[in-house]
Parts: structure tokens; sequence; C-alpha cells
């Protein structure tokens, strides 16, 4: 007998519903024999009329399909959900994922939303979610994308209230996602009347540039842009030029689809959790109450395996000295640690505390036409002779790790942390100095160091000046720092700049994206970035544009190390000095497992908490 794809779809759905069901009894099935049995019953379909700029809309919704199948799962549950307790300090913005960067709202937007795609915490690679697959042109200008048909949009079940909450419970599917969903959240990141940041970042993407200036915006406007749904689970893409560092883009909350019938029932409240459609791993649960407690629970529907065992996550929105006080008690399962009292904290508890960086990295950066830096020695004894580690101490509270390259931790492309680049290098950085042609520091010209207004800035300069000093012989006075305003910072290092532009100054940069292209090349390619060092052109930019091609994984990664080392590396072109990545501690208990998130939200699913040493540790 042959059983038809839409009933094996469904059958697959009430498996799922059941399988997270608290409480169910454990007995055998026979699938097949229920699958026979299966039957379909017609959809109940709804329409109604609503007005939108002036204009009627009509509106058909599938209300219910009533699906009937002889089966008894098999289901073994645990008695008592595994919950992870943890803290976010603040209410999150918003749940809108065209129209937020604020790091409360990613994390929890990262799990209940799918994505395209995911950032493998763990091996750094972009790897699938709701796309199982996807092909690029021959011109890289096209990539088409196969979706999943079991990722559901689920929503709290307001018929069954008494449950909502329960794990297993409490909620029900309202469709699939499908590829208009993904085209509808493109739409609205390039349309100007929704106020998205960082949307330059998707100029990338056919008409979303064009589309983004436009006055008054037409559904025809919404259609030309670049990104089409062939069918139901097919997507196309179109592209201005071939960037592989686009799959990196497609893991990102911005392409995040959103359901575009609930947008126009509700209107600007529809990410409310009384509102919300969500599909990710996890959804809206009872007990959430907005700006002081957000719970996530599993998503029954969700069809991609879990790596951890997480069914309920129970977010505080505390100050972060009460939630160190919750976690001193054992009654959260994680924490940061208050700045005001970190080093006696961290005494108190250093194996618990991991120093997680976020991907903000500083750095010191050179004018290549000035007469001290155009010279690579100079470059290169300034960079070398710096002892990041006690700058990172003196100056920063511990609160950064060393960088000896420019890309972070958390960037598909970064070499690990502890490899590539010279880094501090007291005797390199003399020889690099003496076989320059000044010989000597104190035969360099007087060098204008810029740095920004704050009194950090400037504390930060007064120890590398020391540095200098202490390691290449220096004069002091002869390193005149200068503090202006930031703004004037960056209008004075402009390459157009002229006499205003200084030798040496400090900025930072931070992912938009998290891939290597948006470091190398859109910060130091010496045409494809804003060059602020007015370095010449050199083999190395033809690398970093190389890399960005359509290429096999394993070369673009061979590629990024390579150039990592020709610019940071013994023989280094020395464009800039990265000096630290940004950190802060979080505190553990020892029961919970985990991989942070360097870019993006923390990934709940992937978290494993041991639900009996928890029980004990409480009850000590």
């Amino acid at each position: 007998m042959t059983i038809n794809k839409q009933i094996r779809s469904a059958i697959v759905r009430i498996i799922s519903q059941f399988r997270w069901r608290r409480y169910f009894p454990v007995v055998a099935i026979f699938f097949l024999m229920a699958a026979c049995q299966a039957k379909v019953e017609g959809p109940e379909v709804a329409t109604r009329v609503i007005m939108q700029a002036g204009e009627e809309i009509v509106i058909t919704r599938v209300v219910s399909q009533t699906i009937q199948v002889a089966i008894t799962p098999i289901i073994k549950e645990p008695e008592i959900p595994v919950e992870l307790d943890i803290n976010l300090a603040g209410a999150y913005e918003s749940l809108d994922p065209q129209m937020t960067v604020e790091d409360n709202s990613i994390q929890i937007m990262e799990n209940i939303f799918a994505g395209l795609t995911r950032y493998n915490l763990e091996t750094d690679t972009i790897e699938p979610e709701l796309a199982t697959r996807w092909e690029i042109s021959d011109d890289g200008l096209t990539w088409t994308f196969e979706l999943r048909d079991d990722v559901f949009w689920v929503e709290p079940d307001k018929r069954d209230a008494g449950l909502l909450g329960e794990v297993g419970t409490g909620f029900r599917p309202v469709r699939p996602v499908t590829a208009d969903d993904v085209v509808y959240g493109i739409q609205r990141a390039c349309d100007p009347r929704v106020p998205t940041p960082d949307v330059f970042i998707l100029f990338i993407i056919e008409g979303c540039k064009q589309l983004s200036t436009l006055g008054k915006i037409s559904q025809e406007d919404l259609d030309n842009l670049g990104a089409q749904a062939i069918d139901d689970q097919t997507l196309a893409i179109h592209l201005t030029e071939p960037a592989s560092h686009f799959l990196s883009m497609t893991s990102m909350w911005l392409l995040r689809p959103v359901p575009a019938e609930l947008l126009q029932e509700v209107g600007e409240d529809w990410h409310q959790p009384e509102f919300i459609w969500t599909s990710g791993p996890f959804a809206f649960g009872s007990g959430t109450k907005v700006g002081t407690r957000t719970v996530l629970q599993r998503n029954p529907y969700w069809p991609i395996d879990f790596r951890g065992n997480v069914n309920q996550v129970n977010i505080l929105h505390l100050e972060e000295m009460d939630a160190y006080l919750l976690w001193e008690d054992r009654n959260l399962d994680m924490s940061p640690v208050p700045s005001e009292e970190q080093g006696s904290i961290l005494s108190r508890h250093e194996l618990k505390a991991d120093l997680v960086s976020n991907q903000t990295v500083f750095y010191l950066a050179y004018n290549f036409q000035s007469p001290a830096f155009s010279v690579p020695e100079v470059r290169q004894a300034f960079s070398w002779s710096i002892d990041r580690e006690r700058l990172i101490t003196e100056v920063h509270d511990d609160l950064a790790r060393p960088m000896r390259h420019f890309a972070p931790p958390g960037v598909v492309g970064a070499p690990p942390i502890d490899e590539v680049g010279t880094g501090y290098s007291p005797d390199r950085a003399r020889l690099a100095m003496d076989s320059s042609v000044f010989t000597d520091c104190r035969l360099l010209p007087p060098i204008k160091y810029m740095v920004s207004s704050s009194d950090l800035a400037l504390q930060q300069a007064e120890l590398l000046r020391e540095m200098w000093v202490e390691e290449l012989g220096c004069n002091e006075e002869q390193i005149i720092i200068e503090q202006v305003q930031f703004g004037d910072l960056l209008a004075n290092t402009r390459p157009d700049a002229g006499e205003n532009r200084p030798d040496l100054w400090d900025l930072g940069w931070v992912s938009y994206y998290p891939d290597e292209n948006n470091w190398l090349r859109d910060v130091l390619h010496c045409t494809d970035s804003q060059n602020r060092q007015n370095r010449p052109c050199h083999s190395t930019d033809d690398l970093i544009r190389q890399a960005n091609e359509n290429i096999p994984i394993d070369e673009r990664m061979a590629l990024y190390r390579q150039i990592e080392r020709e610019f940071f590396g013994e023989e280094a072109i020395e464009p800039i000095t990265p000096l630290y990545v940004q950190a802060d501690y979080v505190l553990s208990h020892g029961w919970v497992t985990y991989t942070p998130a360097h870019f993006g939200g923390e990934q709940f699913d992937t978290y494993f908490v041991d639900a009996d040493v928890k029980a004990l540790e409480r009850n000590r």
C-alpha cells in the first residue's frame, strides 16, 4: 500500500508532538500499520478582509486540519524537566529580527527563530538549519536553498490554557515555515519603512540598496528584490557579486523568516509573547513576565536533535550583583561577575570562572605616508615590543584577551587565538629597529599618536609609549599623545585628511557578520575598504579577494590563515597592530557544560545540565 507524502508528514508531526509529552505511558507501536490507517480530512479555511494603507487586503488562513492517526508512540521521558537557570541583566528591547541589534534580544531570538543556517559554536563553521542544502550558480551570483518541510510556526495553545507551559503541551503548530517567510523577512530588512540596523550589510543582495533608498514603496518594488520563493521549499537569492561570506550571513537574526499574515493581523506588537509565533528549538512558556522573567520551553515540534538536554530555560532580568548573589546560593546555574567586586569574587571562585571574549578588537593603526611608519621594520618593532598581557592587566582589569592576529574567536575562517602572528617579542622588536633605515628609535622623527578623549584611552597610550621607551630606547618626548573627540579621531584618520592625519592612532572593530571577510576585506583591503592607513596594494590583497570566491571551505580557511600570517607574522606587512579582544568573566556551576557564543546569541539547545548533581548541590 502507498502512503502519500501528506500523510507521512502528518504522522511525523503527530509523533513529534507526542515525543515530549510528560507522563504519557510507554507502549509499543506498529508504525506501518498505524500509517496505513491514517485519515486526513480537509482543512478549515477562514478568510477576512482588512484595510491596509487604504487598500483592501484579503487574508486566507488555514484554521485547522484534522488528522486522525491510529498511533501509540513509544516515549520515555524524565519525570522532571531539565531546567537551565540564568540571568540577562535588563529586559530585552525587541524580538523583531529585522529591528534590533540589542544583545538581550539576540539571545532570545537565537533560540526562538529558525535561521536558514546556524553557526556551529564548537567547529566555527556554518551548518544547515531551515535549509538542508544549497547550490551556487556558476557565476557565483545566485544561491538556491532547499528548505525543510517539517519546521513549524508554533504558538501557545490558547484553547489549552491550563496546560500552557507544560513540556510537550500547551503549544500548537500553525503551519510550516516556507520560502515565502524567508523572502518576507529579507523584504522587511531592506524596506526603508522598517528601521533595520546595519541593513547595509545586505546591500550584497540584488536590489536591497536601491529599495532601502526609495521614498514610496510598492509591492512591485518588494517583488523586484533579489529574493524569490520558487516554491514552498525552494528559495533563490541573487547577489550583486560572488561572495562566499554570504553563507555566514545566513546564520544571522537579520535574515530570520517572519510570518507575514501575523504581522498583517496583529501589527507592530506581533513579537510580544501573547501574540508571537516562534519557529526555533524553544518557544515561550508560562511564567513569562516581560521585563522580569522569561521562560523558554523546548518546542515539541522542533525536528532537529538537541546537542544538549535542556527542556526549559528560566531567564531572570536582574542587576549583576543580585544575579551573582543568587548564583552563589546555587539558585542560578550561571552568572556574570560584577565588575565592582571582580577581584574578590574571582579569588573565591577562580575555578568556576570562564573568560569569554566577544568580537570587539582594539588595535593600533599606522599612517603609511608617515616618515616613520612608511618603513615596515619600524611598524614591526613598535608592534613586537607591546606586552599585551601587561596592557590588559594594568589598564583593562583583565577583561580582555591578547590578539596576535586580527580576527577574533567565533569568526568563520579565523585562526585560533594563540596561533598565527608574532605578538610580544622584544628581541625581534630590537632587531627590526636595528635593521631599519633609522637603526635607532631615537633617530625617528616626532610621532603624533592620536587617541580618543577618554581617560582609559590616555592611560593605554601612556603605557604603550612607556613600553616603546623601555624596549626600543625611544625618547618619551618624541611620541606626542594627542587626545581628541572620537568623531574628530575618525575624521582625522580618513585617507584624505591631509595634514591632520596622525602617524599612529587607536581604533576598534566589531563584527557585523561572523566571517573573516568582514575583518580582512572590509577593514584592511587596499581598495575594498576605507584603507585608513593609505597602504599600497600588495599580493596579499589578491588573496583576500580570492578567499571570498566560491571555493571549497578548507581552501578558504587555508587562505585566511596565510593572509593573517602575511599581515602579522615574522615577515609582517603589519598594516595595523591588534592589541586585544574584549571579554567578560562568566561564572558557572560544575553541573553545566556549554560552549559560549562569541557572536549572536547563546544556543541553549547545546547546553547540558546534570540535573541530579544540580539537585544534590541545591539541597546540600
